[in-house]
């Protein structure tokens, strides 16, 4: 296994098969609903978190971020090629290399929020509990997503399928939530290998 996660790893620092990327934009919030906030330009995210999560929030800041499709290709043939011990071990480290690009822009909203004079609330995911993955067209849209080539599908599903989708709103005395405490909300918390994952260790 060690052997075989060194040789992943090499092959995609080589061969640059992670190409991480991200997009947000700042939307002044215009309205709000029981269960939206009017962004402007008609543009609107509809859950019935947002009023519970983000009270009070003046901006919304709308992003995405991805490493590109070459993993998932190369995940693919791995498994087309019946290679699964590698397929598996490299979608993995896929998976590690998205979070930390989440971390990343958790800094950025940081920042953002320092520049407006705000505090920044924590993340919100389309996926979660009551944050449909309907929303996420929503969310490419204001964030110019296809400037860095993710888009959707007709289900809500991104593409490629390494993204990430994000809202954080901005106001004064925003609630903040670490990652444990959204995964502790997640509907898939029971059945999802990262809350356990080690490989990080391994990796790093």
């Amino acid at each position: 296994m060690i052997a075989l996660l060194s040789e992943v790893l090499a092959r995609i620092e080589s061969e640059h098969w992670i190409q991480p990327k991200l997009s947000f934009k700042t939307w002044p919030v215009v309205g709000r609903g029981p269960d939206s906030l009017e962004l402007g330009r008609g543009l609107r995210i509809s859950s019935p978190m947002l009023g519970h999560y983000l009270p009070g929030a003046t901006h919304v800041a709308a992003g995405v971020c991805t490493i590109g499709d070459a993993v998932e290709k190369q995940v693919s043939e791995g498994f087309a090629a019946s290679d699964r011990l590698r397929a598996v071990i490299l979608d993995e480290i896929g998976t590690l290399a998205l979070f930390r690009l989440a971390d990343k822009f958790e800094e950025l909203m940081q920042a953002e929020a320092v520049r407006l004079g705000l505090d920044a609330s924590g993340v919100l995911n389309p996926g979660e509990d009551g944050f449909d993955l309907s929303q996420q067209a929503a969310i490419v849209e204001l964030s110019g997503g296809a400037s860095i080539g993710v888009s959707q599908t007709t289900t809500g599903m991104l593409i490629p399928r390494k993204s990430l989708s994000t809202v954080v709103g901005f106001g004064v005395r925003m609630p903040k939530w670490t990652r444990g405490e959204r995964c502790a909300r997640c509907g898939a918390r029971e059945r999802c290998p990262h809350r356990r994952m080690k490989m990080a260790e391994v990796a790093t």
